[in-house]
């Protein structure tokens, strides 16, 4: 069979086959049974897999197949463009096939792949690659089954396509209008071209981690080779623990080994999102994937579990122990939502609003819980003990990006970023906010034998 339908035909039954899928072929169509191996976890927050700012037009036509979008650059000529990662994830094909050219597709764990087709030259990445959302991964091109440049994009649940969703909004691109796509087939006619503008601005870049502390007049000393794009620490036994997000993947260093840094095998994470806490001697580690809340430890061996809080923000989050019960904060819709372990995780309103959705800090101090946020450049606080009525400290000028906050001799003290340097204010000093001439764009805090300890990237 010739033309566009066998083209398409072809390309889809390529597509399925690399994605797990059994493939029959018949007279006119390819009936398709999904053999999906597990249950699919949590959508990721995928991006468009083009640069960030392009507009692209996403279509599909008859015959295309049920979910397929074909995106053209709406600018100018598509052939050459970058095409970028959706998200984060691990490289399971990157080659030649005869309806897909070459082309690349990427395990996101959890049941989640995406598919990246006619490519105009060989992939940029090879499989068994980690790639962290926005990394190119080749460009557009017309290879394969293909009648001109542009870019075939698929989202796989179980090894079954569905709907694309891009920064958390659906595509739109559904049917193609034909009923001889098999069970796939959605009713109704074709999905209508749209356009749409990517969110793909990248991860922040992984930067040097520094140490400072405050019995060393702040002196900021490179923590060894250690980079990251977001960082976490606490002190256990004696020995200070740092965490950090390094493309996706969470680490684990110790002062008492000399900073060896350590992948915990957690992957596939918000790179701007990280707490930790420790309960009877146990490390926890809190990440976002995909809008969700998971939870891992190491009496688990780091095994990455969704808590069930969804919804929040892939860019904020804190958690203390409290009273022996593991307490997350996050932020949802702009407002501050509090879960507890022995509630079952159940989210609730704080009913603090109209805060960053990038910064977020929480302390125990007296049996009182603090959280600490940015409000147009402002910091708040609010305790459970005034019901959770958010106050401006005074503390004005910070970043909405960078928030740590420590409990120090029963002082409140709130760390913040105040044109590239952190400032210290505390509780007992009028919240005076103080630069310590400390350089960084993010910050984690704690402290250890009367020393308060500072983090920063």
């Amino acid at each position: 069979m010739t033309g566009p339908l066998a083209r398409v035909l072809a390309s889809a039954r390529l597509a399925l086959a690399t994605a797990g899928v059994a493939v029959l072929a018949v007279a006119s169509a390819a009936a398709v049974v999904a053999t999906p191996a597990q249950a699919a976890g949590p959508r990721p927050n995928f991006q468009m897999p083009v640069p960030c700012g392009e507009t692209w037009r996403m279509a599909t036509y008859y015959g295309h197949d049920d979910y397929d979008i074909d995106l053209t650059f709406t600018g100018g000529a598509s052939n050459g463009r970058p095409i970028l990662a959706s998200y984060g994830g691990t490289v399971s094909f990157a080659g030649w096939g005869s309806g897909g050219g070459w082309h690349v597709i990427i395990e996101h764990g959890d049941g989640w792949r995406t598919l990246y087709l006619h490519m105009i030259e060989t992939p940029m990445v090879a499989a068994g690659q980690w790639v962290s959302t926005g990394q190119q991964l080749g460009r557009v091109g017309s290879t394969g089954n293909s009648t001109g440049p542009h870019l075939h994009f698929e989202q796989v649940r179980d090894g079954v396509k569905t709907e694309s969703y891009f920064n958390g909004v659906a595509s739109g691109i559904t049917s193609d209008g034909s009923p001889s796509t098999g069970p796939l087939y959605i009713s109704g006619p074709t999905s209508p071209a749209r356009n749409m503008t990517s969110q793909n601005c990248g991860q922040p870049a992984n930067r040097q981690v520094y140490e400072s502390g405050s019995h060393s007049g702040w002196q900021m000393l490179p923590v060894n080779s250690i980079t990251g794009s977001a960082t976490a620490s606490m002190v256990i036994n004696g020995n200070k623990l740092l965490y950090t997000v390094n493309g996706g993947r969470v680490y684990e260093a110790s002062s008492d080994t000399g900073w060896r840094n350590l992948w915990t095998g957690i992957s596939g994470v918000s790179n701007n999102a990280l707490a930790v806490i420790s309960v009877d001697g146990v490390k926890y580690i809190y990440t976002v994937v995909g809008g969700w809340v998971h939870e891992a430890s190491s009496a688990n061996g780091w095994q990455n579990l969704n808590t069930g809080i969804s919804g929040v923000s892939n860019n904020a989050l804190a958690a203390i122990n409290h009273n022996g019960v593991k307490i997350i904060y996050t932020v949802v819709g702009g407002t501050v939502h509090e879960a507890a372990s022995n509630n079952g995780w159940r989210n609730l309103n704080s009913n603090i609003s109209g805060v960053s959705a990038n910064a977020l800090a929480v302390i125990s101090v007296d049996g009182v819980k603090y959280i600490y946020t940015v409000v147009g450049g402002w910091v708040h606080e609010a305790n459970s003990a005034n019901g959770w009525r958010n106050l401006n400290s005074g503390i004005s000028g910070v970043s909405p990006d960078a928030l740590a906050a420590i409990g120090f001799n029963g002082v409140k003290i709130v760390y913040t970023v105040v044109g590239g340097m952190v400032h210290e204010a505390a509780s007992n000093n009028g919240w005076r906010n103080l630069n310590s001439n400390v350089r960084g764009t993010a910050v984690s805090a704690t402290s250890i034998s009367g020393v308060k300890v500072l983090y920063t990237i």
